[in-house]
């Protein structure tokens, strides 16, 4: 924290357009990005040198900060693509940070005209948001003619939590149409879930795109006080419902650790209150909310019992998605298990990390090993957190 200084610049974005300065997983090989130059009318309009004043923060601490800002954007209505639901959000373009095992890259705009578009998408029955190994494919079309085609990011954001997005190139002032393909969930899915999602879905959504729109999300930018950028901390999510009709939207906490069922493991140097969220074991600024649960659980395969590991971020309990966990149980100085965990999807407990057989007992040590970090893209505030993330010693308490 002594080495941050906060820089007095800011970075001045295109509010007309800005593109990802890489193509996002999926994308298809030579097609047309949107730029003026491949199709597009090449026309500057008269508004293309609105900025965005977006603060940047010199020396991050590695951990969850506050950006300085929060973004603006508009909310288009949701809509349905077979049991998934998904509510589109659009903003400015502006840089954001892929992840490639423990490698991070910063995806810059550039720039002229273009949108950065977020998906959330969640269950419609349970209102449960769905984890970021569906990556959706969007389609943009303008009067018929195709725009552009690729896969979204899966991502994290503190006012959005989990959610899909990439910054968009357009050609020009128009209504676009934009058409959304959703995978079958490989996710394995417990309880209500465990058959849900083995079909894909498809939907269908317009916006506009003016120099209304681009005026509107830069003048609804709010910049925090500057003696608060870059602290340790988090935004607030962004209002929000509980996903169970048309006119609300989920945000993607997990349960308060209270509320996650089984025997709490505690690190081996400290007996953790097992019911306070602010006292978890951590890693890389990750919490950890581990647990023991017995064999008749919704969530084990019958199979012996079951251990849960539900890591999330300090403040807003969203998921870290697609984690490599994996578990070495020791008893009386021997390993007894080394055990693989698996990205499940249950509708009590959200996103976790699980595996049904495990000989763990009361009194043995389990040592939680985070092979790669959440391989999801950032949101700046997230980009420099859960990246050095050591083991984690705990024990299964005695009953």
């Amino acid at each position: 924290m002594n080495r941050r200084t906060i820089l007095r610049r800011t970075t001045a974005l295109p509010a007309a357009l800005a593109v990802a300065g890489c193509a996002a997983p999926g994308s298809e090989p030579g097609e047309s990005d949107g730029s003026a130059d491949d199709g597009g009318d090449g026309t500057d309009s008269p508004d293309v040198s609105g900025t965005a004043p977006i603060p940047q923060i010199e020396d991050p601490p590695e951990a969850v900060y506050l950006p300085g800002h929060r973004k603006s954007m508009r909310v288009l209505e949701p809509v349905t693509a077979g049991e998934y639901a998904l509510a589109p959000m659009l903003s400015y373009p502006h840089p954001f940070w892929t992840v490639t095992g423990t490698d991070r890259h910063r995806v810059e705009p550039t720039a002229g005209r273009g949108v950065h578009l977020m998906l959330v998408c969640w269950d419609r029955e349970t209102g449960v948001v769905l984890p970021g190994d569906a990556e959706p494919r969007v389609t943009i079309t303008r009067r018929g003619e195709r725009v552009t085609s690729r896969q979204l990011w899966p991502m994290l954001s503190q006012e959005m939590g989990l959610h899909f997005g990439d910054n968009l190139t357009l050609p020009a002032d128009d209504t676009y149409t934009v058409s959304v393909d959703l995978p079958p969930l490989p996710t394995r899915r417990t309880g209500s879930l465990a058959d849900r999602f083995t079909d894909g879905g498809s939907a269908t959504f317009e916006f506009a795109y003016d120099r209304a729109f681009r005026e509107a999300v830069v003048e609804g930018i709010d910049l925090l006080e500057r003696e608060r950028w870059g602290e340790r901390g988090a935004l607030e999510p962004m209002a929000h419902g509980d996903g169970s009709s048309n006119a609300e939207r989920p945000y993607s906490a997990l349960p308060p650790a209270a509320d996650v069922p089984g025997t709490r493991l505690v690190e081996s140097n400290a007996a953790a209150d097992a019911n306070a969220d602010d006292d978890l074991p951590s890693s890389g600024d990750a919490a950890f909310v581990v647990t023991l649960l017995e064999s008749d659980s919704q969530l084990a395969d019958g199979e012996g019992r079951y251990l849960l590991v539900s890591p999330r971020t300090p403040y807003n309990r969203v998921p870290l998605v697609n984690t490599s966990l994996r578990a070495v149980v020791r008893r009386d100085g021997s390993t007894v298990e080394d055990l693989e965990l698996t990205q499940t999807l249950d509708a009590e407990v959200g996103l976790h990390y699980g595996r049904s057989g495990a000989d763990v007992r009361p009194g043995d040590s389990v040592m939680l090993e985070i092979e790669s970090p959440p391989q999801a893209a950032r949101h700046q505030g997230y980009e420099t957190a859960f990246f050095d993330m050591e083991p984690l010693e705990l024990v299964v308490p005695a009953a």
